[in-house]
């Protein structure tokens, strides 16, 4: 299905920097400073027409984007514990790029070459003997998360498990693009999230600096109008793309009927196809519970606080430090993070009342009356439709275009 002719554009080499940096709050050191950790750097990649455009996306071009992108790290550096690298796209002038579809999806085991195909809706199709494919992905370690599909941006995260740190070196992705017929440019940003182990931070915070640039797109190599839908490979049953965002929730043991009522909620977040943990659902084996809270929260795209009596209490400090050990620690943890990163962490934390709830049960740091909250229902889809599309990225309204300018004569 990609253009034959000509050659596909390559984008130029860019890189986002991984810093460790302070606010100078460092009693040795009262100004802001920024020690260089590596970077993510993409080049090398490339950008093809797709033609004929399926009749199923009327005025859009589509492209199939290849990117390589490499994890360098100083020589001092051991490893990551995990490493996130994401691109989003907006146009120029009116009208909005769309993600649709991602490789790798999500990688929980070894995966050998593979070759793929586009099929008759834009998705990538395995090609397992490679005939006619349109993108080779080569072989992947675990663990990869793929998050943003259908959306503006797409963003890759590289997990380390069992106590191996990831380590630098080169990585391929591929892309489908839809963007508005005849645009010719977008602007492309990339993003880079990281966390080393607490020893190798030394008190300081991750951090990274986002490049922005522009993409050329290639012309199409076949003429807009009349184009047809194009013959597509056979596509397996059941919808095929990436789990849905990893979410972490925090809540207290107040009594046997709120655990059972966070379980259920838990339950029913599985159900409605999120990657949800608690813990428990983690007690196969001895734990250290505090390092097992901080990879929780600190993996996953969304914390959700359920609100209760005893969380309000530990949350605004109102309890003696020798209870509730395990909450006290992870809301620390939580107030650590959204002081050092509000931006970011203001949107991963979601506060949710459950059925019976009251939001004055959610703690003060988590704003219960100047920032959103979530009130669930019921444990059904319309019962929590706003958490359910806050998590999963699907607003309720969209914007409409812009139109023309006004055209207003002067007053006499």
């Amino acid at each position: 299905m990609p253009a034959d002719a000509g050659q596909p554009a390559v984008a130029q080499v860019t890189q986002v920097a991984l810093l460790l940096a302070d606010d100078g709050d460092k009693q040795f050191d009262s100004a802001p400073s920024q020690v260089p950790l590596g970077a993510v750097q993409l080049g090398g990649w490339q950008v093809t027409s797709v033609d004929p455009v399926p009749a199923d996306f009327p005025g859009q071009d589509a492209y199939l984007v290849k990117l390589n992108y490499d994890l360098a790290l100083e020589p001092e550096v051991p490893g990551l514990r995990w490493f996130e690298f994401g691109v989003s796209f907006s146009a120029l002038a009116d009208g909005r790029p769309a993600v649709l579809d991602a490789l790798p999806r999500n990688v929980v085991e070894p995966q050998g070459p593979t070759a793929f195909s586009l099929g008759r809706h834009l998705g990538f199709v395995s090609s397992p003997d490679g005939a006619g494919s349109d993108a080779q992905l080569p072989a992947v370690a675990p663990f990869v998360d793929v998050f943003g599909v259908g959306t503006a941006g797409v963003r890759w995260r590289h997990v380390s498990r069992d106590g191996h740190l990831v380590r630098p070196g080169s990585y391929t992705a591929w892309i489908v693009l839809v963007v508005p017929a005849g645009r010719d440019k977008l602007e492309a940003e990339l993003t880079a999230r990281y966390d080393l182990a607490p020893d190798d931070a030394l008190g300081y915070r991750p951090a990274s600096r986002p490049a922005r640039f522009q993409l050329s797109l290639p012309e199409a190599s076949a003429p807009r109008p009349g184009r047809g839908t194009p013959p597509a490979p056979t596509e397996p049953a059941g919808p095929v793309g990436p789990k849905t965002p990893r979410v972490f929730i925090s809540y207290a043991h107040d009594d046997q009927r709120h655990v059972d009522a966070v379980r259920a909620f838990g339950e029913f977040l599985l159900r409605s196809g999120i990657d949800a943990h608690m813990d428990r659902w983690d007690l196969d084996f001895r734990r250290d519970w505090y390092q097992w809270a901080a990879e929780q929260i600190t993996t996953a795209d969304f914390v959700v606080v359920v609100a209760s009596p005893i969380c309000r209490m530990v949350g605004n400090g109102e309890i003696e430090n020798t209870q509730r050990r395990g909450l006290q620690s992870e809301m620390s943890l939580l107030r650590e993070l959204l002081h050092a990163d509000r931006a970011t962490w203001l949107r991963r934390l979601l506060p949710v009342v459950l059925p019976g709830g009251t939001v004055s049960d959610i703690p003060l740091f988590l704003q219960p009356e100047t920032a959103d909250h979530y009130l669930v229902a019921d444990f059904t889809v319309p019962g929590a439709e706003d958490l359910l599309r806050v998590i999963t990225g699907q607003t309720p309204h969209l914007r409409p275009a812009i139109g023309a300018r006004v055209n207003l004569p002067p007053a006499p």
